[in-house]
């Protein structure tokens, strides 16, 4: 939900930090409003608008995205994460292991059964 092919480099320098993730939110809130049980992934890419997500005043306010009840469900993905994750495994190769987890949500499944032979 966050990206829009609508927006070309020209229109990207003018919209602002605030206004860049303004639909994404938008359309967020529209379905939780009209379904509040069903979970909605988005992408924010400001981690300072994340807290626009929030229908009641967050006592984490200020506090970083980690510390958001949205970013811990599952429900926002901070556009950055995934860049910062790449970069970091060329330091830490183990990293590229929970990848799949990451992007996919699932992991790899381990056969505990052994070979008859």
């Amino acid at each position: 939900m966050g990206y829009d092919p609508a927006i070309t480099t020209e229109t990207f320098s003018e919209l602002t930090e605030e206004l860049i993730d303004a639909k994404s939110i938008f359309i967020y809130k529209a379905i939780k409003e009209m379904n509040p049980k069903l979970q909605v992934f988005t992408e924010i890419f400001y981690q300072s608008n994340i807290d626009f997500l929030n229908s009641k005043p967050s006592k984490n306010k200020g506090m970083g995205y980690n510390f958001s009840s949205h970013y811990a469900a599952g429900e926002v993905y901070i556009a950055s994460t995934i860049d910062t994750l790449t970069a970091q495994s060329f330091y830490n190769p183990h990293i590229i292991t929970i990848f799949p987890q990451i992007l996919v949500g699932k992991g790899e499944r381990h056969s505990e059964t052994e070979d008859p032979e």
